[in-house]
């Protein structure tokens, strides 16, 4: 990939832009549980992240560029890849590069690298299921930019969004074996070595639709969506498997459905509260992937400084396969509560996860100081807990206690 255009980009932009922002940041974890494969116990993360806006007529131009650097070997190597369909996370990356042009006065035209959120129910939303996510951290959920042209409008009420993402931006899944991927099966022998297969990723990407509309005291809206599964379906290759001097090796090939997918969302206030509801159905042919009715319903309250969140997620078909291995669908049925309080001297949240199949789950506490008008530091822990075989009790290698330092600006 030529770098010469976006570093002209930033060049001008960081010396005759409207805006520039970013930040530096230094994180530290120390895990409290030794892993079974003799990883390190402590990680260090470094990230270097800037971003420019800029004007152009009526236009807006947005790019950004984040350098880091990551002591385990979640890392991949040192590449810069525009698409970000890498198995392992980038080094160099390209979070923002897009261009928003106003057609006419009630039509927008983005073009580029950008993020994309439809969901109303914080913590697990039917409607962002499709979007691609990194779980290189696997409580970070951090969704993934996409490559994509929108379309957005609005007549009346009524507001219109058309989405197309010409090619397929995979979900990132940490490496299989690791404390961050442990795969517990009675079926995989103890100590298996994960040979993880270069597979293909399709070249197509997927379309969508959504309409929205304000009714009263209602928001309410429908989407449509077809194309490429982000999440990838995992294919361990027991008749390639082989015995090496340091254990069995099981290939692990990746592979990607089609899935379509209608839904419905509405919110409004109850009294003190902020209700929001999504229910979605998928359809699709894979006989691993199978049909979906997602459901989720969250409630929002806010009083003081304080919010409380509580949502509700499940899903009424049951999936040909174990739900673990389906990444967005694997936490369901899951309870999700946030607690977040903002301070004079900063903020601080508590997120209790509770997965209602198997008992296990994920409490996190955060307090964040802020020590001046650009730095701020943050302490907090990640504690997975309950039955190995479900999706957070399977990480409980991962409990862990964290610092990190931001400077922004």
């Amino acid at each position: 990939m030529r770098l010469g255009p976006l570093i002209l980009f930033f060049f001008v932009s960081a010396v005759g832009a409207r805006e520039n922002s970013g930040y530096a940041q230094l994180k530290g974890s120390a895990f409290l549980k030794q892993s079974e494969t003799q990883e390190s116990d402590a990680q260090g993360w470094g990230t270097l992240y800037t971003k420019s806006e800029d004007r152009l007529g009526e236009a807006q131009l947005t790019g950004a560029l984040r350098a880091e650097y990551i002591s385990s070997d979640i890392q991949g190597p040192v590449f810069f890849d525009p698409l970000d369909r890498r198995v392992r996370r980038a080094p160099l990356a390209l979070p923002e590069f897009w261009l928003r042009v106003p057609l006419t006065d009630s039509w927008d035209l983005q073009v580029g690298r950008f993020q994309l959120g439809w969901g109303k129910t914080d913590g697990h939303s039917p409607a962002d299921m499709f979007l691609p996510r990194d779980l290189t951290n696997p409580f970070g959920d951090e969704k993934l930019p996409i490559w994509a042209v929108r379309l957005s409008g609005e007549k009346a009420v009524l507001r219109y969004e058309v989405v197309v993402s010409p090619v397929t931006t995979p979900w990132r899944i940490p490496a299989l074996g690791t404390r961050q991927a442990p795969l517990l099966s009675r079926d995989i022998p103890k100590g298996t070595i994960f040979n993880e297969l270069e597979s293909p990723i399709p070249d197509g990407g997927f379309s969508a639709l959504r309409l929205l509309a304000t009714i009263d005291d209602w928001d309410l809206g429908v989407w449509g969506r077809a194309g490429v599964r982000p999440a990838p379906i995992l294919n361990f290759r027991s008749d390639l498997a082989y015995l090496s001097p340091s254990g069995l090796v099981i290939p692990v090939e990746r592979r990607y459905a089609r899935e379509e997918a209608v839904g419905v969302e509405a919110s409004r206030l109850v009294g003190a509260w902020v209700m929001r509801g999504e229910v979605a159905a998928s359809y699709s042919g894979d006989h691993e992937l199978g049909d979906a009715l997602i459901a989720s319903v969250s409630g929002e309250k806010r009083f003081g400084d304080s919010t409380l969140l509580l949502t509700l997620a499940d899903n009424a078909r049951k999936t040909p396969v174990d739900p673990v291995l389906l990444f967005d669908r694997s936490i369901l049925p899951a309870l999700i509560s946030a607690w977040n309080r903002t301070e004079e001297w900063g903020e601080w949240k508590l997120v209790f996860t509770l997965g209602l199949n198997r008992g296990d789950g994920h409490l996190k506490g955060e307090v964040g100081y802020n020590l001046n008008d650009v730095w701020k530091l943050t302490g907090g822990a990640e504690l997975p807990f309950g039955s190995e075989r479900g999706p957070f009790g399977g990480l409980a290698q991962n409990r862990q206690v964290a610092a990190t330092l931001r400077r922004s600006w």
